[in-house]
């Protein structure tokens, strides 16, 4: 009985690798390039954009005379960041239409 139990095992790690092997060697190659690049420039502009809202912040914080001033440039940067936060919750999120979608393996 016990020969038979190591017999199975061991045909199974036999058969079980090689049909493992077969799924991978089936998929299509990864096509990362242009996804890629995409993504880059996707997010490059996502950054230059943050950059320009925190330099418009900063700006004004800088012209700022009092506390006032100062607490209005922050509710200011908030409320656009929450606007751009909607925006993208409306969008379907990063991944929503327009956002950066990763690459798709099949």
């Amino acid at each position: 009985m016990k020969r038979v139990v190591i017999a199975v095992v061991a045909a199974l790690s036999l058969v079980l690798p090689v049909s493992a092997f077969a799924i991978e060697g089936s998929q299509p190659p990864k096509e990362t390039a242009p996804n890629f690049e995409q993504m880059k420039v996707d997010h490059l502009k996502k950054l230059e954009e943050r950059m320009s809202s925190l330099q418009q912040e900063k700006t004004c914080v800088q012209a700022a005379n009092n506390q006032d001033d100062l607490m209005a440039c922050r509710a200011k940067h908030k409320a656009e960041m929450k606007e751009h936060r909607d925006d993208m919750r409306k969008r379907g999120g990063p991944g929503g239409p327009g956002g950066q979608v990763p690459p798709q393996f099949k």
